[in-house]
Protein backbone atom coordinates (compact mmCIF):
# COMPACT_ATOMS: atom_id res chain seq x y z
CA UNK A 1 0.00 0.00 0.00
CA UNK A 2 1.23 3.51 -0.79
CA UNK A 3 2.24 5.94 1.91
CA UNK A 4 0.17 9.06 2.47
CA UNK A 5 1.89 12.09 0.89
CA UNK A 6 4.48 13.80 3.08
CA UNK A 7 3.83 17.05 4.95
CA UNK A 8 5.95 18.98 2.43
CA UNK A 9 4.02 17.46 -0.46
CA UNK A 10 0.72 18.20 1.27
CA UNK A 11 1.80 21.86 1.59
CA UNK A 12 2.61 21.91 -2.11
CA UNK A 13 -0.80 20.41 -2.94
CA UNK A 14 -2.58 22.92 -0.70
CA UNK A 15 -0.95 25.75 -2.68
CA UNK A 16 -2.21 24.33 -5.98
CA UNK A 17 -6.02 24.55 -6.36
CA UNK A 18 -5.92 21.92 -9.12
CA UNK A 19 -3.85 19.31 -7.28
CA UNK A 20 -5.34 15.94 -6.33
CA UNK A 21 -5.19 15.02 -2.64
CA UNK A 22 -3.86 11.46 -2.82
CA UNK A 23 -5.74 9.15 -0.42
CA UNK A 24 -2.68 6.89 -0.25
CA UNK A 25 -4.51 3.75 -1.37
CA UNK A 26 -4.12 1.37 -4.32
CA UNK A 27 -5.44 2.54 -7.67
CA UNK A 28 -7.48 -0.67 -7.82
CA UNK A 29 -7.95 -3.10 -4.94
CA UNK A 30 -10.42 -5.46 -6.56
CA UNK A 31 -11.22 -5.15 -10.28
CA UNK A 32 -14.88 -4.38 -11.06
CA UNK A 33 -15.63 -3.86 -7.37
CA UNK A 34 -13.23 -1.55 -5.54
CA UNK A 35 -10.93 1.14 -6.96
CA UNK A 36 -10.48 3.76 -4.22
CA UNK A 37 -7.63 5.87 -5.61
CA UNK A 38 -8.77 5.55 -9.22
CA UNK A 39 -12.29 6.71 -8.39
CA UNK A 40 -10.94 9.54 -6.21
CA UNK A 41 -8.64 10.74 -8.99
CA UNK A 42 -11.37 10.55 -11.64
CA UNK A 43 -13.88 12.36 -9.42
CA UNK A 44 -11.33 15.13 -8.84
CA UNK A 45 -10.73 15.52 -12.58
CA UNK A 46 -14.48 15.51 -13.28
CA UNK A 47 -15.12 18.25 -10.70
CA UNK A 48 -12.43 20.43 -12.25
CA UNK A 49 -13.81 19.99 -15.75
CA UNK A 50 -10.66 18.26 -17.03
CA UNK A 51 -10.51 17.29 -20.68
CA UNK A 52 -8.99 13.89 -19.99
CA UNK A 53 -7.21 11.63 -17.52
CA UNK A 54 -4.24 9.55 -18.70
CA UNK A 55 -2.71 6.32 -17.42
CA UNK A 56 0.18 4.77 -19.34
CA UNK A 57 2.30 1.84 -18.21
CA UNK A 58 5.70 3.00 -16.90
CA UNK A 59 4.52 6.65 -16.82
CA UNK A 60 3.06 8.87 -14.06
CA UNK A 61 -0.71 9.31 -14.02
CA UNK A 62 -1.90 12.73 -15.16
CA UNK A 63 -4.89 14.80 -16.17
CA UNK A 64 -5.26 17.58 -18.73
CA UNK A 65 -7.04 20.83 -17.86
CA UNK A 66 -7.32 23.80 -20.25
CA UNK A 67 -4.62 22.29 -22.44
CA UNK A 68 -2.11 21.83 -19.58
CA UNK A 69 -0.97 18.35 -18.46
CA UNK A 70 -0.77 17.91 -14.66
CA UNK A 71 1.14 14.85 -13.47
CA UNK A 72 0.55 13.14 -10.12
CA UNK A 73 3.67 13.89 -8.06
CA UNK A 74 2.71 11.65 -5.12
CA UNK A 75 2.88 8.38 -7.07
CA UNK A 76 5.52 6.34 -8.79
CA UNK A 77 5.05 5.61 -12.52
CA UNK A 78 2.43 2.97 -13.19
CA UNK A 79 3.83 -0.58 -13.16
CA UNK A 80 2.53 -3.52 -15.20
CA UNK A 81 0.47 -4.92 -12.33
CA UNK A 82 -1.38 -1.68 -11.55
CA UNK A 83 -1.90 -0.97 -15.24
CA UNK A 84 -3.46 -4.42 -15.68
CA UNK A 85 -5.72 -3.93 -12.67
CA UNK A 86 -6.91 -0.55 -14.01
CA UNK A 87 -7.67 -1.99 -17.46
CA UNK A 88 -9.52 -5.00 -16.04
CA UNK A 89 -11.46 -2.78 -13.64
CA UNK A 90 -12.60 -0.44 -16.40
CA UNK A 91 -13.48 -3.18 -18.90
CA UNK A 92 -13.71 -6.61 -17.27
CA UNK A 93 -11.62 -9.66 -16.42
CA UNK A 94 -10.46 -10.11 -20.01
CA UNK A 95 -9.41 -6.49 -20.57
CA UNK A 96 -5.68 -7.16 -20.82
CA UNK A 97 -6.32 -10.29 -22.89
CA UNK A 98 -8.35 -8.19 -25.33
CA UNK A 99 -5.44 -5.75 -25.71
CA UNK A 100 -2.98 -8.59 -26.22
CA UNK A 101 -5.23 -9.89 -28.99
CA UNK A 102 -4.83 -6.62 -30.87
CA UNK A 103 -8.23 -5.06 -30.07
CA UNK A 104 -8.73 -1.71 -28.35
CA UNK A 105 -11.30 -0.89 -25.68
CA UNK A 106 -13.96 1.80 -25.95
CA UNK A 107 -16.46 1.86 -23.08
CA UNK A 108 -18.19 4.10 -20.55
CA UNK A 109 -17.25 4.03 -16.86
CA UNK A 110 -19.45 5.29 -14.06
CA UNK A 111 -18.83 6.26 -10.44
CA UNK A 112 -21.75 6.40 -8.01
CA UNK A 113 -25.33 5.27 -8.48
CA UNK A 114 -28.42 6.68 -10.22
CA UNK A 115 -30.05 7.30 -6.84
CA UNK A 116 -27.15 9.19 -5.26
CA UNK A 117 -25.78 10.75 -8.43
CA UNK A 118 -23.25 9.51 -10.94
CA UNK A 119 -20.12 10.69 -12.70
CA UNK A 120 -19.60 9.28 -16.18
CA UNK A 121 -16.42 8.83 -18.20
CA UNK A 122 -15.60 7.80 -21.75
CA UNK A 123 -12.73 5.29 -21.75
CA UNK A 124 -10.37 4.30 -24.55
CA UNK A 125 -7.56 1.80 -23.98
CA UNK A 126 -4.91 0.85 -26.52
CA UNK A 127 -1.97 -1.55 -26.24
CA UNK A 128 1.46 0.11 -26.48
CA UNK A 129 5.10 -0.86 -26.75
CA UNK A 130 7.53 0.91 -24.41
CA UNK A 131 11.25 0.59 -23.76
CA UNK A 132 10.54 -1.57 -20.70
CA UNK A 133 8.02 -3.85 -22.41
CA UNK A 134 4.39 -4.05 -23.50
CA UNK A 135 1.83 -1.91 -21.75
CA UNK A 136 -1.46 -0.06 -22.00
CA UNK A 137 -2.39 3.54 -22.72
CA UNK A 138 -5.64 4.53 -20.99
CA UNK A 139 -7.36 7.81 -21.89
CA UNK A 140 -10.44 8.66 -19.83
CA UNK A 141 -12.60 11.65 -20.76
CA UNK A 142 -15.02 13.01 -18.15
CA UNK A 143 -18.54 13.43 -19.50
CA UNK A 144 -20.82 16.14 -18.18
CA UNK A 145 -24.18 15.16 -16.79
CA UNK A 146 -25.77 17.14 -19.63
CA UNK A 147 -24.11 19.05 -22.46
CA UNK A 148 -23.48 22.75 -22.06
CA UNK A 149 -26.54 24.61 -23.33
CA UNK A 150 -26.35 26.20 -26.75
CA UNK A 151 -26.64 29.61 -25.09
CA UNK A 152 -23.18 29.13 -23.52
CA UNK A 153 -21.48 27.67 -26.61
CA UNK A 154 -21.37 30.88 -28.68
CA UNK A 155 -23.40 29.24 -31.44
CA UNK A 156 -23.80 31.42 -34.53
CA UNK A 157 -27.31 32.65 -35.48
CA UNK A 158 -27.12 30.93 -38.88
CA UNK A 159 -26.55 27.55 -37.22
CA UNK A 160 -29.37 28.19 -34.75
CA UNK A 161 -31.65 28.98 -37.69
CA UNK A 162 -30.94 25.73 -39.57
CA UNK A 163 -30.14 22.86 -37.16
CA UNK A 164 -33.84 22.08 -36.52
CA UNK A 165 -34.30 20.66 -40.00
CA UNK A 166 -37.03 18.05 -40.48
CA UNK A 167 -35.12 16.01 -43.08
CA UNK A 168 -31.64 15.82 -44.54
CA UNK A 169 -28.18 15.48 -43.04
CA UNK A 170 -26.11 17.60 -40.67
CA UNK A 171 -22.41 16.79 -40.23
CA UNK A 172 -20.39 18.12 -37.30
CA UNK A 173 -16.67 17.56 -37.77
CA UNK A 174 -13.48 18.29 -35.87
CA UNK A 175 -10.65 16.66 -34.00
CA UNK A 176 -11.08 14.38 -30.99
CA UNK A 177 -12.10 16.48 -28.00
CA UNK A 178 -13.26 19.46 -30.08
CA UNK A 179 -16.80 19.38 -28.69
CA UNK A 180 -18.63 17.69 -31.57
CA UNK A 181 -20.79 15.50 -29.31
CA UNK A 182 -21.39 18.41 -26.93
CA UNK A 183 -22.75 20.56 -29.75
CA UNK A 184 -25.05 17.85 -31.12
CA UNK A 185 -26.10 16.95 -27.57
CA UNK A 186 -27.09 20.54 -26.81
CA UNK A 187 -29.07 20.74 -30.04
CA UNK A 188 -30.88 17.54 -29.08
CA UNK A 189 -31.72 18.90 -25.62
CA UNK A 190 -33.23 22.01 -27.23
CA UNK A 191 -35.41 19.84 -29.48
CA UNK A 192 -36.55 17.76 -26.52
CA UNK A 193 -37.48 20.82 -24.46
CA UNK A 194 -39.38 22.50 -27.31
CA UNK A 195 -43.12 22.01 -26.64
CA UNK A 196 -43.90 22.36 -30.34
CA UNK A 197 -41.22 19.93 -31.60
CA UNK A 198 -42.99 16.52 -31.46
CA UNK A 199 -39.73 14.69 -32.25
CA UNK A 200 -39.04 10.98 -31.88
CA UNK A 201 -35.25 10.81 -31.69
CA UNK A 202 -33.11 7.67 -31.77
CA UNK A 203 -29.35 7.59 -31.33
CA UNK A 204 -26.63 5.01 -31.81
CA UNK A 205 -23.10 5.60 -30.52
CA UNK A 206 -19.97 3.79 -29.38
CA UNK A 207 -20.35 4.71 -26.57
CA UNK A 208 -23.31 7.01 -25.71
CA UNK A 209 -21.91 10.07 -23.93
CA UNK A 210 -24.89 12.11 -22.68
CA UNK A 211 -27.88 10.19 -21.33
CA UNK A 212 -30.70 12.46 -22.43
CA UNK A 213 -33.72 10.47 -21.27
CA UNK A 214 -33.52 12.53 -18.05
CA UNK A 215 -34.42 15.68 -20.01
CA UNK A 216 -38.09 16.48 -19.41
CA UNK A 217 -39.84 16.79 -22.74
CA UNK A 218 -43.47 17.82 -23.16
CA UNK A 219 -43.93 16.40 -26.66
CA UNK A 220 -40.80 14.52 -27.78
CA UNK A 221 -38.95 11.31 -26.94
CA UNK A 222 -35.42 9.93 -27.19
CA UNK A 223 -34.07 6.38 -27.20
CA UNK A 224 -30.29 5.83 -27.13
CA UNK A 225 -28.47 2.60 -27.99
CA UNK A 226 -24.84 1.81 -27.28
CA UNK A 227 -22.60 -0.46 -29.33
CA UNK A 228 -21.91 -3.24 -28.44
CA UNK A 229 -23.82 -3.17 -25.14
CA UNK A 230 -27.33 -2.72 -26.57
CA UNK A 231 -26.85 -3.48 -30.26
CA UNK A 232 -24.08 -5.61 -31.75
CA UNK A 233 -23.19 -3.27 -34.57
CA UNK A 234 -24.02 0.00 -36.25
CA UNK A 235 -25.37 -1.93 -39.21
CA UNK A 236 -27.87 -3.82 -37.05
CA UNK A 237 -29.03 -0.58 -35.47
CA UNK A 238 -29.65 1.01 -38.86
CA UNK A 239 -31.49 -2.07 -40.14
CA UNK A 240 -34.02 -1.70 -37.33
CA UNK A 241 -34.13 2.10 -37.27
CA UNK A 242 -36.45 2.44 -40.26
CA UNK A 243 -39.04 0.21 -38.58
CA UNK A 244 -39.14 2.45 -35.50
CA UNK A 245 -40.51 5.50 -37.36
CA UNK A 246 -38.15 8.11 -35.90
CA UNK A 247 -38.18 11.74 -36.93
CA UNK A 248 -34.48 12.17 -36.05
CA UNK A 249 -31.55 9.75 -36.20
CA UNK A 250 -28.21 10.53 -34.55
CA UNK A 251 -25.18 8.49 -35.60
CA UNK A 252 -22.31 8.79 -33.13
CA UNK A 253 -19.58 8.82 -35.77
CA UNK A 254 -19.09 7.87 -39.41
CA UNK A 255 -15.86 5.89 -39.65
CA UNK A 256 -16.43 3.34 -42.40
CA UNK A 257 -18.13 3.32 -45.83
CA UNK A 258 -21.08 1.30 -44.54
CA UNK A 259 -21.66 3.94 -41.84
CA UNK A 260 -21.68 6.73 -44.42
CA UNK A 261 -24.04 4.92 -46.78
CA UNK A 262 -26.49 4.06 -44.01
CA UNK A 263 -26.42 7.66 -42.75
CA UNK A 264 -27.14 9.00 -46.24
CA UNK A 265 -29.97 6.51 -46.69
CA UNK A 266 -31.50 7.64 -43.39
CA UNK A 267 -31.29 11.28 -44.47
CA UNK A 268 -32.88 10.80 -47.91
CA UNK A 269 -35.63 8.64 -46.40
CA UNK A 270 -37.25 11.60 -44.69
CA UNK A 271 -35.35 11.76 -41.39
CA UNK A 272 -33.36 14.58 -39.83
CA UNK A 273 -29.99 12.87 -39.51
CA UNK A 274 -26.90 14.05 -37.63
CA UNK A 275 -23.44 12.51 -37.45
CA UNK A 276 -19.82 13.37 -36.68
CA UNK A 277 -16.64 12.96 -38.72
CA UNK A 278 -13.00 13.58 -37.92
CA UNK A 279 -11.72 16.39 -40.17
CA UNK A 280 -9.96 19.75 -39.73
CA UNK A 281 -12.07 22.06 -41.92
CA UNK A 282 -15.38 22.05 -43.79
CA UNK A 283 -13.71 21.43 -47.22
CA UNK A 284 -11.69 18.57 -45.70
CA UNK A 285 -14.91 17.24 -44.18
CA UNK A 286 -16.34 16.91 -47.68
CA UNK A 287 -13.12 15.26 -48.81
CA UNK A 288 -13.51 12.78 -45.97
CA UNK A 289 -17.17 12.16 -46.87
CA UNK A 290 -16.18 11.46 -50.48
CA UNK A 291 -13.48 9.03 -49.32
CA UNK A 292 -16.11 7.09 -47.36
CA UNK A 293 -18.31 6.52 -50.42
CA UNK A 294 -17.79 2.97 -51.76
CA UNK A 295 -16.19 2.97 -55.24
CA UNK A 296 -18.70 0.38 -56.47
CA UNK A 297 -21.58 2.72 -55.57
CA UNK A 298 -19.80 6.02 -56.08
CA UNK A 299 -22.05 7.76 -58.62
CA UNK A 300 -25.33 6.95 -56.88
CA UNK A 301 -23.82 7.59 -53.44
CA UNK A 302 -22.52 11.00 -54.52
CA UNK A 303 -25.92 12.02 -55.84
CA UNK A 304 -27.71 10.83 -52.72
CA UNK A 305 -25.20 12.52 -50.42
CA UNK A 306 -25.50 15.81 -52.30
CA UNK A 307 -29.29 15.64 -52.06
CA UNK A 308 -29.15 14.92 -48.33
CA UNK A 309 -26.72 17.61 -47.12
CA UNK A 310 -28.23 20.52 -45.21
CA UNK A 311 -25.57 21.78 -42.80
CA UNK A 312 -21.82 21.13 -42.33
CA UNK A 313 -20.08 22.46 -39.23
CA UNK A 314 -16.42 22.16 -38.32
CA UNK A 315 -15.41 23.10 -34.80
CA UNK A 316 -12.18 23.54 -32.85
CA UNK A 317 -11.53 24.67 -29.29
CA UNK A 318 -8.90 27.36 -28.75
CA UNK A 319 -7.54 29.13 -25.64
CA UNK A 320 -9.78 31.93 -24.45
CA UNK A 321 -8.70 35.08 -22.62
CA UNK A 322 -9.74 33.57 -19.28
CA UNK A 323 -7.33 30.64 -19.70
CA UNK A 324 -10.04 28.14 -20.62
CA UNK A 325 -11.43 27.11 -24.03
CA UNK A 326 -13.74 28.80 -26.50
CA UNK A 327 -15.12 27.35 -29.76
CA UNK A 328 -14.38 28.58 -33.26
CA UNK A 329 -16.57 27.30 -36.08
CA UNK A 330 -16.42 27.09 -39.83
CA UNK A 331 -19.80 26.19 -41.32
CA UNK A 332 -21.82 26.04 -44.49
CA UNK A 333 -25.59 25.96 -44.90
CA UNK A 334 -26.03 23.70 -47.93
CA UNK A 335 -28.54 25.37 -50.22
CA UNK A 336 -29.98 23.88 -53.42
CA UNK A 337 -27.38 25.51 -55.67
CA UNK A 338 -24.47 24.07 -53.69
CA UNK A 339 -26.06 20.63 -53.63
CA UNK A 340 -26.56 20.71 -57.41
CA UNK A 341 -22.89 21.58 -57.93
CA UNK A 342 -21.82 18.63 -55.77
CA UNK A 343 -24.14 16.24 -57.60
CA UNK A 344 -22.89 17.35 -61.01
CA UNK A 345 -19.16 16.99 -60.52
CA UNK A 346 -16.46 14.51 -59.48
CA UNK A 347 -15.90 13.71 -55.81
CA UNK A 348 -12.33 15.01 -56.14
CA UNK A 349 -13.77 18.47 -56.79
CA UNK A 350 -15.92 18.57 -53.65
CA UNK A 351 -13.31 20.24 -51.38
CA UNK A 352 -12.70 23.09 -53.87
CA UNK A 353 -16.43 23.64 -54.51
CA UNK A 354 -16.98 23.70 -50.76
CA UNK A 355 -14.12 26.16 -50.17
CA UNK A 356 -15.63 28.51 -52.76
CA UNK A 357 -19.09 28.22 -51.19
CA UNK A 358 -17.66 28.97 -47.74
CA UNK A 359 -16.30 32.30 -48.93
CA UNK A 360 -19.57 33.43 -50.52
CA UNK A 361 -22.30 31.71 -48.48
CA UNK A 362 -20.81 30.36 -45.26
CA UNK A 363 -18.43 31.24 -42.46
CA UNK A 364 -14.75 30.42 -42.88
CA UNK A 365 -12.31 30.15 -40.01
CA UNK A 366 -10.85 33.51 -41.05
CA UNK A 367 -14.25 35.09 -40.43
CA UNK A 368 -14.74 33.12 -37.17
CA UNK A 369 -11.38 34.39 -35.87
CA UNK A 370 -12.32 37.99 -36.63
CA UNK A 371 -15.63 37.60 -34.80
CA UNK A 372 -13.98 36.02 -31.74
CA UNK A 373 -11.42 38.86 -31.65
CA UNK A 374 -14.16 41.49 -31.90
CA UNK A 375 -16.09 39.77 -29.09
CA UNK A 376 -12.98 39.73 -26.91
CA UNK A 377 -13.01 35.96 -26.52
CA UNK A 378 -9.50 35.36 -27.84
CA UNK A 379 -6.20 37.25 -27.93
CA UNK A 380 -4.36 38.35 -31.05
CA UNK A 381 -1.70 35.74 -30.22
CA UNK A 382 -4.29 32.97 -30.25
CA UNK A 383 -5.80 34.30 -33.45
CA UNK A 384 -2.42 34.27 -35.18
CA UNK A 385 -1.69 30.74 -33.95
CA UNK A 386 -4.99 29.49 -35.40
CA UNK A 387 -4.33 31.32 -38.69
CA UNK A 388 -1.01 29.50 -38.90
CA UNK A 389 -2.71 26.14 -38.23
CA UNK A 390 -5.31 26.55 -40.94
CA UNK A 391 -2.83 28.01 -43.43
Amino acid sequence: MLDVPSRALNSEIAADPYAWVDPGDRWVKEPRRLAPALDSFLAHAHRLGAEQVMFSTFQPASFRLWGVNRKVASRDPLDENDAGLIVNHLYGADGIARLQGGADINVMYQIGSPRKGTLRFRVNVTAITASRGAGAHVVIRPVRDLPQPLSSQHVEPEILAHYRMTRGMMIVSGATGSGKSTLIGAMTVEKLRDPDAHRNIIECAEPVEFLLDRVESPTSSIAQSEIPRNVKSFEEFMAGAMRRQPTDIIIGECRRPEHMIATIQAAISGHATATTIHAETVPLTMQRVASLLPPTQLKDAMTSCAQALRLVINQRLVPSRDGKWTPLREFLVCDAGYRRRLAGTKADDWPQITAEALETKGQSYAKAIDIALKDGRISEETAEAVRQEIG
